[in-house]
């Protein structure tokens, strides 16, 4: 079994020690190493080198925004997992322009967490709906980067077929692939290659990108 290998990176003991239960109650999960700021959990994830990283945002010595960019610049292939009680959509963007993979809350149920680690450890992100909603809309806001008016599909460009469109829609859903493939009536392993020819399409390497060139492009929208 291949393992999930994890730094966790949080200023309170208790919470890193509270995760690290949480995510080792999978079999291929392993905290590796964790961190108590900012600055430490750069300087741990280029020692170690893990699959994932989880990162609080308000971190001392360097915010974790900034720790995670440092880290994208060094380790493009490590996810960056964001996990914080700021319910904001400045930190929501910022976070998403440092290069994140992923995005939740304190709150989150563990089944959510572990799934998110694991859908970042794979490269392909992870966006809580209600978190993926409020991005879409605040890019949906006038004023927002790129578009090409709400509703405007103009996939001959980039080629993508009109399932691999339906697809995209439900990424910008935050739906899962199990989630899709019961929508669409189509299989894991269909959704799966669908997903991986939309980003190969795209010219993006997560979920988070596709969904947000799909807004920019104005291809979908949340009402």
């Amino acid at each position: 079994m291949s393992r999930v290998r994890i730094v966790v990176a949080d200023d309170h003991m208790l919470l890193r020690q509270g995760l690290r239960q949480v995510l080792e109650s999978e079999p291929d999960f392993e905290v590796v190493g964790e961190a108590r700021d900012g600055q430490e959990a750069v300087e741990v994830t280029r020692q170690l080198r893990p699959n994932v990283v989880l990162l609080d945002i308000t971190l001392p010595r360097l915010n974790g925004i900034e720790a995670a960019r440092r880290i994208k610049q060094e380790l493009p292939q490590t996810g960056i997992l964001i996990m914080t009680i700021h319910d904001s959509d400045e930190y929501l963007m910022e976070a998403v322009g440092a290069g994140v993979n992923g995005y939740v809350l304190k709150d989150v149920e563990p089944p959510t967490l572990i799934e998110a680690v694991r859908s970042c450890s794979r490269g392909n992100g992870y966006l809580h709906p209600t978190v993926a909603a409020r991005l879409l809309r605040r890019l949906n806001q006038p004023g927002a980067s790129g578009g090409e008016g709400p509703g405007r599909r103009r996939l001959g460009e980039e080629g993508l077929t009109p399932r691999e469109f339906e697809v995209l829609e439900q990424l910008a859903q935050g739906a899962s692939n199990r989630d899709i493939a019961s929508r669409l009536f189509i299989s894991e392993s269909t959704v799966k290659n669908h997903v991986t020819s939309i980003f190969r399409k795209l010219g993006v390497t997560d979920r988070t990108q596709a969904v947000l060139y799909a807004v920019r492009k104005g291809w979908v929208k949340i009402s």
